[in-house]
């Protein structure tokens, strides 16, 4: 391995959710970056066909950044919660909207994905 390498540690589906990542990393001196950033910067509902954001940091920060995610995966994941309650109403709403240009397509629910596996 290359000393200059980054390995992936989560995966991302949403842009404020890797800034916080990112800036849990920057705090504790953990060099690491999001592969695939300027796709989401540009459209950012097509996170899920793009395989979402990589959150890749150093090789020698790996173990670091693998304690820091798992205190995170302990804590159950938030949601972005549904416009109103009844689902098949929210979504019938959320088309509706979508498609007369009254709203953005919404984000995605799908939660991140960490790595906590051991080095190889």
């Amino acid at each position: 391995m290359a000393d200059d390498s980054y390995e992936t540690v989560a995966i991302t589906y949403s842009q404020p959710e890797t800034a916080v990542m990112l800036s849990i990393f920057a705090f504790y001196d953990i060099p690491a970056y999001a592969l695939g950033s300027g796709h989401a910067s540009v459209a950012p509902t097509w996170m899920v066909a793009l395989g979402g954001l990589q959150i890749r940091v150093h090789a020698e920060a790996l173990d670091d950044a693998r304690a820091l995610l798992a205190e995170i995966a302990e804590r159950p994941q938030a949601v972005r919660p549904f416009i109103i309650p009844e689902p098949i109403l929210n979504g019938v709403i959320a088309v509706l909207s979508c498609g007369l240009g009254l709203m953005p397509v919404p984000p995605t629910r799908t939660g991140s994905t960490f790595f906590l596996g051991d080095r190889a």
